[in-house]
């Protein structure tokens, strides 16, 4: 598999995009500004054939309508897009597209499917969905009052990968560390917030050590520099790497 860190920041980061990894045709999230740095780094929007969504924060979310319309002005492939999400996430995207988009339009975009050529796979926690050479199966997690809130377990060629957009610690979380071959989880702080939303660096990299059959890359980071510890990786904008 070729993954390529598009953006491994949060939304307040200014050294860093936000959020977007891409797994071989697979986009996880889709932060503001994802789409046009897919491009900037060589890889072309149109390949895209499934992207997941973990949560409904603009920073992981926001930049669809671009995807979308990029894809449509290009029209250089007929292939579908396959957008994974949570329950409720079809309306919301179509909400985002109506307000960016709808020109008052009140039913601008009911029709998006056939419009974008594109179908929605809304997730129940814990589900899988099967497609031509692996499944990708949601797992709860949590981030405050966010709900519905999932990470992914991708597998593919025999091989687990675990992806986290916003989570705290939770069970969700330690049951995708103990299946994942690699995890790419947030580290939003280099240290513990008050605040329980986020896992900082340093937790996670005391999850590497406790499941230390499984590969760690630290993403969706703030504005902190920090080398490689140990199991945890730390990739920057633009790394990319072949497992």
């Amino acid at each position: 598999m070729n993954i390529k860190f598009i953006g491994t920041g949060t939304v307040g980061t200014v050294t860093r995009n936000n959020i977007g990894i891409l797994v071989d045709n697979i986009l996880l999230d889709c932060g503001m500004g994802v789409i046009k740095q897919i491009e900037r780094y060589g890889k072309q929007i149109t390949d895209i054939k499934y992207l997941v969504i973990t949560h409904f924060h603009g920073d992981h979310f926001f930049d669809i309508p671009n995807l979308l319309f990029g894809r449509w002005i290009r029209r250089e492939s007929n292939e579908k897009l396959y957008i994974i999400l949570p329950v409720t996430g079809r309306r919301k995207i179509i909400n985002l597209m109506k307000f960016g988009f709808g020109n008052g339009n009140e039913n601008a975009y009911e029709n998006i499917e056939e419009e974008f050529n594109l179908k929605f796979i809304e997730m129940d926690a814990n589900e899988t969905y099967n497609f031509e050479d692996g499944q990708i199966t949601s797992v709860e997690l949590k981030h405050g009052d966010c709900i519905p809130n999932y990470g992914y377990l991708i597998k593919k060629n025999n091989i687990t990968i675990g992806y986290t957009g916003d989570t705290e610690i939770c069970d969700g979380f330690s049951k995708m560390c103990e299946q994942a071959d690699y995890m790419f989880a947030e580290a939003t702080t280099l240290m513990p917030l008050d605040v329980n939303m986020h896992i900082a660096f340093e937790e996670l990299k005391e999850f590497a050590e406790y499941y230390n059959k499984c590969k760690f890359y630290a993403v969706h980071r703030g504005d902190y520099n920090i080398q490689d510890r140990g199991q945890v990786n730390v990739p920057e904008d633009g790394d990319e790497i072949i497992i």
